[in-house]
């Protein structure tokens, strides 16, 4: 299914200030709004609190388009086939709770990132002055200029999520496997090609095509979507269709999804190869957290409990625990769990401190699953230049007066 047209930047700026208000966009060439922690504070994530990510420019459709979608699949399979969006939903639907998470959040902690994070908040400064003038196009001078500092080579990748790259949705749609099935995968089968209407900012080619192992197409939680949170999926988060991968990072979940090639070797499309840690592609992502409450900046009284809370995750094995401190790491106080709405699905923690000295005070949180749990520092950046998966324990500042 090919665009009926590339939106320019400005265009998709209006479009995420109008339907997302509360989230920061980035100072990056693509689209890319990130949701502040404190707005993460629910079981399923609002739609228009879901961050935004973009490779490249976003795709415009006409109705007649968006009406006569297909998605077609082919490759090695026995029987290649077309659905419209009609004719998937005859076929069955199936409705998962699941994280998208981007494997780029957290990378603004990487300590390389101190200095771009310092340039983009003093951009995006000057151009909040700027856009007061008649004259002046949004984010035109952070836009412009911060090419020249994203390539210096000691920072790692360039869009500076810090924890908002992340949100729980229900996603509803046929089970991919139900499609795969009918297609008759070949033996010779061993991963999954995803294709799409975005092109890259220079317009010559897809902004992003990856895949996934064909043990993963199979899970019967891999969906091919066309609702979010009840309701049909935004352009902005790839509608009217895109793939759901729980577990994976956001790469994985291919928006505007019009192809699936069946592929006998690992897909090798559009930034492929820069998806690895390691030389390896990144697949299921690392356990995670997010402190929701306090909001970064809290102020408490002395001998006031202070209630912390949020939501763990783990795309490799089920969240097992998540532990608090308030000294630096020296004790660690462990957190209540809430139920999980799905395996892949976040869970709540809370828990109450009591007793912090007055001064300056640093909340840790950091989770567990069955089979690690966060770290402590920043994961070396040896092997990882564009700083994925960066799932440092996670961290928010107040004082206690």
């Amino acid at each position: 299914m090919a665009a009926d047209d590339q939106m320019g930047w400005r265009q998709q700026f209006s479009l995420s200030s109008e339907i997302k208000p509360n989230l920061r966009v980035l100072p990056t060439r693509e689209l890319n709004s990130e949701t502040p922690a404190e707005l993460l504070d629910q079981p399923v994530t609002p739609t228009d609190l879901l961050f935004v990510r973009n490779t490249g420019r976003m795709p415009a459709f006409s109705e007649a388009e968006l009406a006569n979608w297909t998605l077609t699949i082919d490759g090695c399979v026995e029987r290649p086939q077309r659905w419209t969006i009609d004719e998937l939903k005859a076929i069955g639907s199936r409705t998962v709770t699941a994280v998208l998470e981007c494997a780029g959040n957290g990378r603004a902690y990487f300590p390389c990132n101190r200095l771009i994070n310092l340039l983009d908040a003093r951009a995006m400064a000057l151009d909040r002055l700027l856009s007061r003038t008649p004259l002046a196009k949004p984010y035109q001078f952070a836009r412009g200029f911060r090419p020249r500092w994203k390539k210096w080579p000691w920072f790692a990748g360039t869009v500076m999520w810090t924890d908002g790259a992340v949100g729980c949705i229900e996603w509803t749609g046929v089970p991919l496997a139900a499609l795969l099935q009918r297609c008759g995968v070949k033996p010779s089968a061993v991963y999954t090609g995803h294709h799409s209407a975005d092109l890259a900012l220079h317009g010559g080619g897809p902004a992003l095509s990856r895949g996934l192992p064909v043990a993963k197409a199979l899970h019967s939680d891999t969906l091919v979507a066309w609702a979010m949170n009840g309701e049909d999926i935004p352009l902005v988060h790839g509608g009217p269709l895109r793939l759901v991968a729980p577990g994976y990072p956001g790469s994985a979940w291919q928006k505007w999804l019009g192809r699936i090639e069946i592929r006998d070797r690992v897909h090798d499309g559009r930034l492929k190869e820069e998806y690895r840690i390691d030389g390896e592609v990144i697949e299921e992502m690392p356990v995670n957290c997010v402190i929701t409450r306090p909001a970064n900046g809290f102020e408490i009284r002395a001998g006031q409990a202070l209630g912390v809370g949020g939501y763990a995750w783990s795309g490799r094995s089920p969240v097992e625990r998540v532990s608090v401190s308030a000294d630096g790491g020296a004790s660690w106080q462990d957190a209540s769990l809430g139920e999980q709405l799905g395996r892949f699905a976040w869970r709540r923690f809370d828990v109450e401190l009591t007793g912090l000295p007055p001064g300056p005070v640093e909340i840790m949180a950091r989770a567990h699953d069955r089979d690690s749990a966060q770290p402590l520092q920043s994961r070396s950046r040896q092997g990882n230049p564009i700083g994925y998966c960066n799932n440092v324990a996670r961290r928010t500042r107040g004082r206690v007066v």
